[in-house]
Protein backbone atom coordinates (compact mmCIF):
# COMPACT_ATOMS: atom_id res chain seq x y z
CA UNK A 1 0.00 0.00 0.00
CA UNK A 2 1.30 3.42 -0.96
CA UNK A 3 2.28 5.48 2.12
CA UNK A 4 0.84 8.62 0.54
CA UNK A 5 -2.50 7.00 -0.33
CA UNK A 6 -5.71 7.88 1.48
CA UNK A 7 -6.30 4.22 2.37
CA UNK A 8 -2.92 3.96 4.11
CA UNK A 9 -3.54 7.16 6.10
CA UNK A 10 -7.02 6.01 7.19
CA UNK A 11 -5.63 2.59 8.23
CA UNK A 12 -2.83 4.28 10.19
CA UNK A 13 -5.36 6.62 11.85
CA UNK A 14 -7.60 3.75 13.00
CA UNK A 15 -4.63 1.75 14.33
CA UNK A 16 -3.54 4.83 16.31
CA UNK A 17 -7.10 5.29 17.62
CA UNK A 18 -7.33 1.65 18.77
CA UNK A 19 -3.91 1.79 20.49
CA UNK A 20 -4.80 5.11 22.15
CA UNK A 21 -8.14 3.74 23.35
CA UNK A 22 -6.44 0.68 24.87
CA UNK A 23 -3.90 2.90 26.65
CA UNK A 24 -6.65 5.15 28.05
CA UNK A 25 -8.70 2.15 29.23
CA UNK A 26 -5.62 0.55 30.82
CA UNK A 27 -4.59 3.74 32.61
CA UNK A 28 -8.16 4.45 33.71
CA UNK A 29 -8.55 0.92 35.02
CA UNK A 30 -5.32 1.14 37.03
CA UNK A 31 -6.27 4.51 38.53
CA UNK A 32 -9.78 3.29 39.37
CA UNK A 33 -8.42 0.09 40.90
CA UNK A 34 -6.03 2.05 43.14
CA UNK A 35 -8.85 4.32 44.26
CA UNK A 36 -11.00 1.30 45.05
CA UNK A 37 -8.18 -0.22 47.12
CA UNK A 38 -7.78 3.03 49.08
CA UNK A 39 -11.54 3.26 49.68
CA UNK A 40 -11.68 -0.40 50.78
CA UNK A 41 -8.86 -0.03 53.30
CA UNK A 42 -10.36 3.24 54.65
CA UNK A 43 -13.68 1.44 55.16
CA UNK A 44 -11.93 -1.40 56.99
CA UNK A 45 -10.18 1.06 59.29
CA UNK A 46 -13.42 2.94 59.96
CA UNK A 47 -15.17 -0.32 60.73
CA UNK A 48 -12.42 -1.27 63.22
CA UNK A 49 -12.64 2.11 65.00
CA UNK A 50 -16.43 1.85 65.21
CA UNK A 51 -16.09 -1.72 66.53
CA UNK A 52 -13.67 -0.44 69.18
CA UNK A 53 -16.15 2.26 70.26
CA UNK A 54 -18.93 -0.31 70.40
CA UNK A 55 -16.99 -2.73 72.60
CA UNK A 56 -14.67 -0.53 74.69
CA UNK A 57 -16.56 2.74 74.60
CA UNK A 58 -15.79 5.98 72.82
CA UNK A 59 -12.19 7.03 73.18
CA UNK A 60 -10.33 10.10 72.16
CA UNK A 61 -9.02 9.54 68.68
CA UNK A 62 -5.28 10.22 68.32
CA UNK A 63 -4.44 13.30 66.32
CA UNK A 64 -2.75 11.26 63.58
CA UNK A 65 -5.88 9.21 62.86
CA UNK A 66 -7.64 11.04 60.03
CA UNK A 67 -9.81 9.38 57.42
CA UNK A 68 -9.13 10.90 54.04
CA UNK A 69 -8.91 9.23 50.63
CA UNK A 70 -5.72 7.48 51.65
CA UNK A 71 -5.98 4.74 54.33
CA UNK A 72 -4.67 5.74 57.78
CA UNK A 73 -2.22 3.65 59.76
CA UNK A 74 -3.85 1.28 62.27
CA UNK A 75 -1.98 2.83 65.18
CA UNK A 76 -4.26 3.75 68.08
CA UNK A 77 -6.43 0.65 67.69
CA UNK A 78 -6.45 -1.40 70.93
CA UNK A 79 -6.28 -4.70 69.11
CA UNK A 80 -4.93 -6.52 72.18
CA UNK A 81 -7.96 -5.42 74.27
CA UNK A 82 -10.39 -6.32 71.48
CA UNK A 83 -8.97 -9.83 71.23
CA UNK A 84 -9.58 -10.28 74.97
CA UNK A 85 -13.32 -9.98 74.20
CA UNK A 86 -13.07 -12.18 71.12
CA UNK A 87 -16.68 -13.37 70.97
CA UNK A 88 -18.10 -9.89 71.23
CA UNK A 89 -15.48 -8.70 68.78
CA UNK A 90 -16.65 -11.30 66.23
CA UNK A 91 -20.31 -10.33 66.74
CA UNK A 92 -19.69 -6.63 66.16
CA UNK A 93 -17.49 -7.31 63.12
CA UNK A 94 -20.41 -9.13 61.49
CA UNK A 95 -22.30 -5.81 61.50
CA UNK A 96 -19.63 -4.48 59.10
CA UNK A 97 -19.51 -7.63 56.94
CA UNK A 98 -16.18 -8.65 58.47
CA UNK A 99 -15.00 -11.68 60.44
CA UNK A 100 -11.84 -13.03 61.99
CA UNK A 101 -10.29 -15.31 59.39
CA UNK A 102 -10.15 -19.00 60.15
CA UNK A 103 -7.20 -19.34 57.78
CA UNK A 104 -3.63 -18.77 58.85
CA UNK A 105 -1.79 -15.70 57.59
CA UNK A 106 0.91 -17.90 56.04
CA UNK A 107 -1.70 -19.61 53.80
CA UNK A 108 -3.06 -16.29 52.60
CA UNK A 109 0.43 -14.90 52.07
CA UNK A 110 1.66 -17.92 50.10
CA UNK A 111 -1.47 -18.73 48.09
CA UNK A 112 -3.32 -15.41 47.84
CA UNK A 113 -2.72 -12.41 45.61
CA UNK A 114 -1.25 -9.35 47.30
CA UNK A 115 -3.32 -6.32 46.25
CA UNK A 116 -1.66 -3.58 48.32
CA UNK A 117 0.48 -3.16 51.40
CA UNK A 118 1.93 -0.59 53.77
CA UNK A 119 4.45 -0.98 56.56
CA UNK A 120 1.78 -2.23 59.06
CA UNK A 121 -1.05 -3.64 56.93
CA UNK A 122 -1.54 -5.85 53.89
CA UNK A 123 -4.52 -6.49 51.63
CA UNK A 124 -4.91 -9.84 49.87
CA UNK A 125 -7.36 -11.54 47.52
CA UNK A 126 -7.91 -15.26 48.00
CA UNK A 127 -10.64 -17.58 46.64
CA UNK A 128 -12.91 -14.66 45.72
CA UNK A 129 -12.65 -12.85 49.10
CA UNK A 130 -10.54 -10.02 50.48
CA UNK A 131 -8.31 -10.49 53.53
CA UNK A 132 -7.06 -7.55 55.58
CA UNK A 133 -3.97 -8.23 57.72
CA UNK A 134 -2.94 -5.83 60.48
CA UNK A 135 0.35 -6.25 62.25
CA UNK A 136 1.28 -4.55 65.54
CA UNK A 137 4.46 -5.10 67.53
CA UNK A 138 2.87 -7.69 69.82
CA UNK A 139 -0.34 -8.76 68.11
CA UNK A 140 -1.64 -9.36 64.56
CA UNK A 141 -5.12 -10.02 63.22
CA UNK A 142 -6.37 -11.29 59.86
CA UNK A 143 -9.83 -10.09 58.87
CA UNK A 144 -11.95 -11.58 56.10
CA UNK A 145 -14.39 -9.52 54.07
CA UNK A 146 -17.50 -11.72 53.88
CA UNK A 147 -18.79 -10.03 50.72
CA UNK A 148 -17.56 -11.92 47.69
CA UNK A 149 -15.47 -9.90 45.24
CA UNK A 150 -17.23 -8.89 42.07
CA UNK A 151 -14.65 -9.02 39.33
CA UNK A 152 -14.58 -5.81 37.25
CA UNK A 153 -11.86 -7.04 34.89
CA UNK A 154 -14.38 -8.87 32.75
CA UNK A 155 -16.32 -5.63 32.21
CA UNK A 156 -13.13 -3.88 31.13
CA UNK A 157 -12.38 -6.71 28.68
CA UNK A 158 -15.95 -6.58 27.34
CA UNK A 159 -15.73 -2.80 26.96
CA UNK A 160 -12.40 -3.10 25.13
CA UNK A 161 -13.78 -5.78 22.78
CA UNK A 162 -16.90 -3.69 22.06
CA UNK A 163 -14.79 -0.62 21.28
CA UNK A 164 -12.52 -2.69 19.00
CA UNK A 165 -15.57 -4.06 17.18
CA UNK A 166 -16.95 -0.51 16.85
CA UNK A 167 -13.67 0.84 15.44
CA UNK A 168 -13.18 -2.09 13.03
CA UNK A 169 -16.81 -1.90 11.85
CA UNK A 170 -16.51 1.82 11.19
CA UNK A 171 -13.15 1.26 9.46
CA UNK A 172 -14.61 -1.42 7.17
CA UNK A 173 -17.65 0.77 6.50
CA UNK A 174 -15.38 3.68 5.54
CA UNK A 175 -13.22 1.47 3.31
CA UNK A 176 -16.34 0.11 1.61
CA UNK A 177 -17.45 3.66 0.90
CA UNK A 178 -14.02 4.64 -0.43
CA UNK A 179 -13.49 1.58 -2.65
CA UNK A 180 -15.53 3.13 -5.50
CA UNK A 181 -13.22 6.15 -5.26
CA UNK A 182 -10.19 3.90 -5.72
CA UNK A 183 -11.85 2.21 -8.70
CA UNK A 184 -12.73 5.63 -10.12
CA UNK A 185 -9.08 6.71 -9.82
CA UNK A 186 -7.96 3.62 -11.77
CA UNK A 187 -10.59 4.29 -14.45
CA UNK A 188 -9.49 7.92 -14.75
CA UNK A 189 -5.90 6.71 -15.16
CA UNK A 190 -7.02 4.39 -17.98
CA UNK A 191 -9.05 7.20 -19.52
CA UNK A 192 -6.02 9.52 -19.48
CA UNK A 193 -4.17 6.89 -21.57
CA UNK A 194 -6.91 7.02 -24.20
CA UNK A 195 -8.98 4.00 -23.15
CA UNK A 196 -12.64 4.87 -23.71
CA UNK A 197 -13.89 1.30 -23.16
CA UNK A 198 -14.35 1.71 -19.40
CA UNK A 199 -17.48 1.67 -17.28
CA UNK A 200 -17.53 3.77 -14.10
CA UNK A 201 -21.26 3.50 -13.44
CA UNK A 202 -22.31 2.83 -9.84
CA UNK A 203 -25.56 1.67 -8.23
CA UNK A 204 -24.89 3.63 -5.02
CA UNK A 205 -26.68 6.79 -3.93
CA UNK A 206 -23.82 8.67 -2.25
CA UNK A 207 -21.73 11.53 -3.66
CA UNK A 208 -18.93 9.25 -4.91
CA UNK A 209 -21.46 7.19 -6.87
CA UNK A 210 -22.91 10.40 -8.34
CA UNK A 211 -19.44 11.49 -9.49
CA UNK A 212 -18.76 8.02 -10.96
CA UNK A 213 -22.04 8.06 -12.89
CA UNK A 214 -21.48 11.60 -14.20
CA UNK A 215 -17.95 10.66 -15.28
CA UNK A 216 -19.33 7.58 -17.01
CA UNK A 217 -21.86 9.77 -18.87
CA UNK A 218 -19.03 12.09 -19.93
CA UNK A 219 -17.01 9.11 -21.25
CA UNK A 220 -20.00 7.96 -23.28
CA UNK A 221 -20.38 11.42 -24.82
CA UNK A 222 -16.65 11.65 -25.59
CA UNK A 223 -16.68 8.14 -27.07
CA UNK A 224 -19.67 9.05 -29.24
CA UNK A 225 -17.99 12.25 -30.44
CA UNK A 226 -14.70 10.44 -31.10
CA UNK A 227 -16.40 7.71 -33.09
CA UNK A 228 -18.35 10.30 -35.07
CA UNK A 229 -15.19 12.26 -35.81
CA UNK A 230 -13.25 9.17 -36.85
CA UNK A 231 -16.12 8.03 -39.06
CA UNK A 232 -16.30 11.47 -40.65
CA UNK A 233 -12.54 11.58 -41.31
CA UNK A 234 -12.49 8.09 -42.81
CA UNK A 235 -15.47 8.79 -45.02
CA UNK A 236 -14.17 12.12 -46.26
CA UNK A 237 -10.71 10.64 -46.97
CA UNK A 238 -12.31 7.77 -48.85
CA UNK A 239 -14.49 10.14 -50.88
CA UNK A 240 -11.54 12.46 -51.68
CA UNK A 241 -9.06 9.75 -52.59
CA UNK A 242 -10.98 8.59 -55.72
CA UNK A 243 -11.30 12.01 -57.43
CA UNK A 244 -7.68 12.88 -56.58
CA UNK A 245 -6.46 9.64 -58.14
CA UNK A 246 -8.59 10.26 -61.23
CA UNK A 247 -7.35 13.83 -61.44
CA UNK A 248 -3.71 12.69 -61.36
CA UNK A 249 -4.38 10.15 -64.12
CA UNK A 250 -6.12 12.71 -66.30
CA UNK A 251 -3.40 15.32 -65.72
CA UNK A 252 -0.76 12.79 -66.82
CA UNK A 253 -2.65 12.27 -70.09
CA UNK A 254 -2.59 15.96 -70.93
CA UNK A 255 0.03 17.44 -73.23
CA UNK A 256 3.02 19.08 -71.62
CA UNK A 257 2.14 22.66 -70.70
CA UNK A 258 2.22 25.13 -67.87
CA UNK A 259 -1.41 24.31 -67.16
CA UNK A 260 -0.58 20.60 -66.83
CA UNK A 261 2.20 21.28 -64.30
CA UNK A 262 -0.05 23.54 -62.25
CA UNK A 263 -2.81 20.95 -62.28
CA UNK A 264 -0.43 18.17 -61.20
CA UNK A 265 0.90 20.35 -58.39
CA UNK A 266 -2.64 20.97 -57.19
CA UNK A 267 -3.48 17.27 -57.15
CA UNK A 268 -0.15 16.38 -55.51
CA UNK A 269 -0.90 19.03 -52.92
CA UNK A 270 -4.34 17.50 -52.27
CA UNK A 271 -2.81 14.04 -51.99
CA UNK A 272 -0.24 15.33 -49.53
CA UNK A 273 -2.95 16.95 -47.38
CA UNK A 274 -4.99 13.76 -47.50
CA UNK A 275 -1.99 11.77 -46.23
CA UNK A 276 -1.56 14.30 -43.41
CA UNK A 277 -5.21 13.84 -42.45
CA UNK A 278 -4.74 10.07 -42.54
CA UNK A 279 -1.80 10.27 -40.14
CA UNK A 280 -3.57 12.51 -37.66
CA UNK A 281 -6.64 10.27 -37.73
CA UNK A 282 -4.48 7.25 -36.79
CA UNK A 283 -2.79 9.04 -33.92
CA UNK A 284 -5.88 10.65 -32.42
CA UNK A 285 -8.03 7.52 -32.65
CA UNK A 286 -5.55 5.60 -30.41
CA UNK A 287 -5.89 2.55 -32.61
CA UNK A 288 -2.15 2.21 -33.13
CA UNK A 289 -0.22 -0.73 -31.67
CA UNK A 290 3.58 -0.69 -31.55
CA UNK A 291 5.48 -3.49 -33.29
CA UNK A 292 8.77 -3.33 -31.40
CA UNK A 293 11.94 -4.91 -32.76
CA UNK A 294 15.68 -4.16 -32.73
CA UNK A 295 17.07 -2.05 -35.58
CA UNK A 296 20.30 -0.23 -36.28
CA UNK A 297 19.93 3.53 -36.03
CA UNK A 298 21.75 3.89 -39.34
CA UNK A 299 19.07 1.81 -41.09
CA UNK A 300 16.32 3.98 -39.59
CA UNK A 301 18.01 7.16 -40.83
CA UNK A 302 18.57 5.60 -44.26
CA UNK A 303 14.94 4.57 -44.59
CA UNK A 304 13.74 8.04 -43.50
CA UNK A 305 15.81 9.51 -46.39
CA UNK A 306 14.16 7.04 -48.78
CA UNK A 307 10.72 8.28 -47.67
CA UNK A 308 11.88 11.86 -48.28
CA UNK A 309 12.95 10.83 -51.80
CA UNK A 310 16.42 12.09 -51.06
CA UNK A 311 19.84 10.53 -50.46
CA UNK A 312 22.91 10.88 -48.27
CA UNK A 313 24.15 13.75 -50.44
CA UNK A 314 21.43 15.96 -48.94
CA UNK A 315 22.73 15.55 -45.37
CA UNK A 316 25.95 15.18 -43.45
CA UNK A 317 25.90 11.83 -41.55
CA UNK A 318 28.34 11.15 -38.70
CA UNK A 319 28.22 7.67 -37.17
CA UNK A 320 30.34 7.48 -34.01
CA UNK A 321 28.56 4.54 -32.40
CA UNK A 322 26.43 2.20 -34.51
CA UNK A 323 23.65 1.90 -31.94
CA UNK A 324 20.81 -0.61 -32.00
CA UNK A 325 17.42 0.44 -30.67
CA UNK A 326 14.16 -1.37 -29.97
CA UNK A 327 11.44 0.60 -31.77
CA UNK A 328 8.51 0.33 -34.16
CA UNK A 329 10.44 0.68 -37.42
CA UNK A 330 7.75 2.36 -39.54
CA UNK A 331 6.65 4.81 -36.87
CA UNK A 332 10.12 5.73 -35.66
CA UNK A 333 11.32 6.17 -39.25
CA UNK A 334 8.40 8.57 -39.80
CA UNK A 335 9.44 10.58 -36.73
CA UNK A 336 13.07 10.85 -37.90
CA UNK A 337 11.87 11.69 -41.42
CA UNK A 338 9.77 14.64 -40.13
CA UNK A 339 12.68 16.05 -38.10
CA UNK A 340 15.11 15.70 -41.03
CA UNK A 341 12.50 17.14 -43.43
CA UNK A 342 12.12 20.23 -41.25
CA UNK A 343 15.91 20.54 -40.94
CA UNK A 344 16.26 20.49 -44.76
CA UNK A 345 13.36 22.88 -45.43
CA UNK A 346 13.98 25.48 -42.74
CA UNK A 347 17.74 25.28 -42.31
CA UNK A 348 20.64 26.76 -44.27
CA UNK A 349 22.81 24.23 -46.06
CA UNK A 350 22.98 20.54 -45.29
CA UNK A 351 21.67 19.34 -41.90
CA UNK A 352 23.99 17.19 -39.80
CA UNK A 353 22.88 13.85 -38.32
CA UNK A 354 25.05 12.38 -35.55
CA UNK A 355 24.62 8.87 -34.14
CA UNK A 356 26.61 8.63 -30.95
CA UNK A 357 26.23 6.19 -28.06
CA UNK A 358 22.56 6.53 -26.98
CA UNK A 359 21.75 9.74 -28.79
CA UNK A 360 20.45 10.77 -32.21
CA UNK A 361 21.29 14.42 -32.91
CA UNK A 362 20.02 16.44 -35.86
CA UNK A 363 21.48 19.94 -36.42
CA UNK A 364 20.64 22.64 -38.92
CA UNK A 365 21.93 26.18 -39.26
CA UNK A 366 19.34 28.92 -38.96
CA UNK A 367 17.66 31.33 -36.59
CA UNK A 368 16.59 30.21 -33.12
CA UNK A 369 13.03 29.08 -32.47
CA UNK A 370 10.81 31.84 -31.12
CA UNK A 371 9.29 29.59 -28.45
CA UNK A 372 10.25 26.39 -26.56
CA UNK A 373 10.02 23.24 -28.69
CA UNK A 374 6.98 22.08 -26.65
CA UNK A 375 4.93 24.85 -28.29
CA UNK A 376 5.68 23.43 -31.74
CA UNK A 377 4.49 19.98 -30.70
CA UNK A 378 0.91 21.19 -30.88
CA UNK A 379 -1.09 20.23 -34.01
CA UNK A 380 -1.59 22.73 -36.83
CA UNK A 381 1.26 24.90 -35.59
CA UNK A 382 2.54 26.89 -38.57
CA UNK A 383 5.17 28.93 -36.79
CA UNK A 384 7.70 26.30 -37.76
CA UNK A 385 5.90 24.60 -40.63
CA UNK A 386 4.31 27.11 -42.98
CA UNK A 387 1.08 26.58 -44.88
CA UNK A 388 2.89 26.17 -48.18
CA UNK A 389 4.63 22.99 -47.03
CA UNK A 390 2.26 21.30 -44.57
CA UNK A 391 -0.48 21.50 -41.99
CA UNK A 392 1.83 22.12 -39.07
CA UNK A 393 1.62 18.47 -38.02
CA UNK A 394 5.26 17.42 -38.45
CA UNK A 395 6.52 17.97 -34.89
CA UNK A 396 3.12 17.03 -33.48
CA UNK A 397 3.43 13.60 -35.12
CA UNK A 398 7.08 13.34 -33.98
CA UNK A 399 6.09 14.12 -30.39
CA UNK A 400 3.24 11.58 -30.47
CA UNK A 401 5.47 8.80 -31.84
CA UNK A 402 8.20 9.51 -29.28
CA UNK A 403 5.65 9.45 -26.46
CA UNK A 404 4.50 6.01 -27.61
CA UNK A 405 8.16 4.92 -27.28
CA UNK A 406 8.58 6.71 -23.90
CA UNK A 407 11.10 9.10 -25.47
CA UNK A 408 11.39 12.88 -25.66
CA UNK A 409 12.54 15.38 -28.26
CA UNK A 410 15.01 17.84 -26.75
CA UNK A 411 16.01 21.14 -28.36
CA UNK A 412 18.62 23.79 -27.77
CA UNK A 413 20.18 26.56 -29.84
CA UNK A 414 23.96 26.81 -30.28
CA UNK A 415 24.62 30.56 -30.25
CA UNK A 416 28.21 30.24 -31.49
CA UNK A 417 27.42 28.04 -34.50
CA UNK A 418 23.89 29.45 -35.04
CA UNK A 419 22.47 25.93 -35.07
CA UNK A 420 19.17 24.45 -33.93
CA UNK A 421 19.99 21.15 -32.25
CA UNK A 422 17.31 18.47 -31.94
CA UNK A 423 18.19 15.45 -29.82
CA UNK A 424 16.54 12.09 -29.07
CA UNK A 425 17.91 10.08 -26.16
CA UNK A 426 17.15 6.36 -26.31
CA UNK A 427 18.22 3.25 -24.44
CA UNK A 428 20.87 1.33 -26.33
CA UNK A 429 20.29 -2.44 -26.50
CA UNK A 430 23.62 -3.56 -28.00
CA UNK A 431 26.18 -2.75 -30.71
CA UNK A 432 26.83 -4.45 -34.03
Amino acid sequence: MNKNSLFFKITLFFIAMIVMTHIIIFMGYNITQQNQIDITVVNYMKSLHRTTENILGKRKKPEHIKFHNRPPPPRGLPIHELMQQKEKFKTVLEMYDLELSSLQYEVIKNEGNLIAKEFNWELYKYNGFKYFYIKEPFVQILLKDTIKIRESTQYIIILTILLNILFITFYLFLLKKLLPLRKLKQNISQFSKGDLNIDTSSLGTDEISDVSNEFNNAIKEIKLLTNSRNLFLRNIMHELKTPITKGLLISNMLEESKFKNSLKKAFFRLEFLLNEFSRIEKFTSNNMTLQLSEFRMVDIVDHSLDILLTNLDSIKLIVIDNSVVKVDFELFTLAVKNIVDNAIKYGEGKPTIIIEDSTLTIKNKGIALEKPVEEYNKPFNKKYENSNNGLGLGLYIVNHILKLHNLNLEHNYDEEKHENVFRIMFKKTNNR
